[in-house]
């Protein structure tokens, strides 16, 4: 992975915020935002969910160059930035960097047994849509647990504690959609 602490610094900065700000804002402690931007470790994708909840951006800004405004942006899949995610499998932001919406995609990855994160978390984004592109996969949600075939989808508040799980032999591909 790029050197994702020193862009989540220039994130911050960009936007005046403090360390201790921020932290606030995402809901994580100020030590582990200090130790993310110093590079002594890595963010889980839910934490970097959390860290651009809190600066109000995409998590696509992580990993992307702002590069030059188009009017249209068409995507190669095997050219974007993948994120391996600590559980098994790996993340692709798929949001434009200059066309603003109140959306943002990405194509998350999960082996076999693999899952979002470790444990069940909630993000700012009231509203999640998600679309079983292959396999099945278990969405733990709030209290309760759901399991969605390939080409079945499902929307929800992301706002409450969830996470996905890979519950097949086989890698599953999840189509998220969540709004900013």
């Amino acid at each position: 992975m790029q050197n994702i602490g020193g862009t989540i610094r220039s994130l911050r900065e960009q936007q005046g915020l403090s360390q201790r700000a921020l932290a606030e804002a995402a809901g994580i402690s100020a030590a582990a935002l200090s130790q993310l931007e110093a590079g002594q470790t890595s963010p889980s994708v839910a934490t970097l969910e959390k860290l651009a909840d809190g600066l109000g951006i995409a998590i696509a800004a992580f990993f992307l160059d702002s590069g030059n405004p188009a009017d249209i942006e068409i995507f190669d899949l095997n050219e974007r930035p993948s994120v391996p995610l600590g559980q098994g499998g790996r993340f692709v932001p798929l949001t434009a960097m200059h066309q603003p919406a109140g959306f943002e995609p990405m194509l998350v990855q999960l082996d076999p047994g693999g899952c979002f994160d470790e444990n069940k978390y909630g993000i700012k984004s009231p509203h999640a849509f998600v679309w079983m592109r292959k396999g099945r996969a278990v969405l733990e949600y709030d209290e309760r647990s759901y399991e969605l075939c390939e080409m079945q989808s499902v929307y929800y508040d992301a706002r409450k504690p969830h996470n996905w799980r890979n519950i097949s032999d086989t890698r599953c591909e999840i189509l998220m959609v969540r709004s900013r």
